[in-house]
């Protein structure tokens, strides 16, 4: 596993918000997508998204729970924004294609991060 070097981005107020809340009672999250890119590449960050395997409805209750506003922006793909000091994050429940036609897919979630 590579560790990121220590960035700006990764202190911000609302990211930290959503990391514990989602942390809290045992709950796992990382940091996923373009951040990762990024930041190996020594590059801007503006985009932050993360990744559970926590079920959107169990993600939901955690993030209100800590008074961070959510957004089902894609619910059925597992998928929600999360509003914390301003910022917006994606945070989707990982998941697996159980069907594709090439375009579409029937997803089933997982809580394995392979």
């Amino acid at each position: 596993m590579t560790v990121l070097p220590a960035a700006e981005w990764r202190e911000r107020p609302g990211l930290r918000r959503i990391v514990a809340a989602l942390r809290s009672d045992g709950g796992a999250v990382k940091i996923v997508g373009g951040a990762v890119r990024d930041t190996l590449l020594g590059l801007a960050v503006t985009d932050i998204d993360l990744a559970t395997p926590l079920l959107p409805q169990e993600v939901t209750r955690r993030l209100g729970a800590a008074d961070i506003k959510v957004i089902p922006t894609g619910i059925a793909h597992g998928t929600v924004t999360a509003i914390a000091s301003g910022d917006h994050h994606e945070i989707t429940t990982l998941r697996r294609d159980v069907e594709t036609d090439g375009r579409r897919a029937t997803i089933a979630f997982a809580d394995d991060w392979r």
